[in-house]
């Protein structure tokens, strides 16, 4: 198991969505085809020219298109591995409701972005203002 989410637990869902998609194993980001064969190996913690090893030979000598149909099916289940290492709460919080709920996450971002711009508004109501020119004299 990874060690980015090994004290982590996902809120609200908890299905087999979510625990794959927290505990993985994920896409590698710079795998040859589509990074299941990296991601694998990264997860059980196997050589990843064994893993790539097994799947070639499970392609060749065994069953060509049910490996193929699966490796692809792993290809579309195995979310993309994070790009930087999630440290905080917040950061696993913010990259598992991306990876679970992207409409929810892009609601929540413009929710906060409609935020900051009603301070930053209120903000150059302020600086713009008479009142704080009197005090920027004094």
């Amino acid at each position: 198991m990874t060690d980015r989410f090994k004290d982590y637990e996902p809120r609200g869902r908890r299905g087999f969505t979510a625990q794959l998609k927290t505990y993985g194993p994920f896409r590698a980001n710079d795998g040859v085809i589509f990074g299941v064969a990296k991601g694998l190996a990264g997860y059980f913690g196997w050589p990843v020219g064994l893993v790539r090893l097994i799947l070639i030979l499970a392609t060749v000598f065994l069953f060509f298109w049910p490996t193929v149909i699966a490796y692809l099916a792993a290809a579309l289940i195995m979310s993309p591995a994070p790009a930087e290492r999630l440290d905080t709460q917040e950061e696993r919080d913010i990259w598992l409701q991306t990876q679970l709920d992207p409409s929810a996450a892009m609601e929540q971002l413009s929710r906060r972005a409609r935020g900051v711009e009603k301070r930053m508004r209120r903000l150059e109501d302020f600086v713009t203002s008479r009142e704080y020119a009197w005090q920027r004299k004094f």
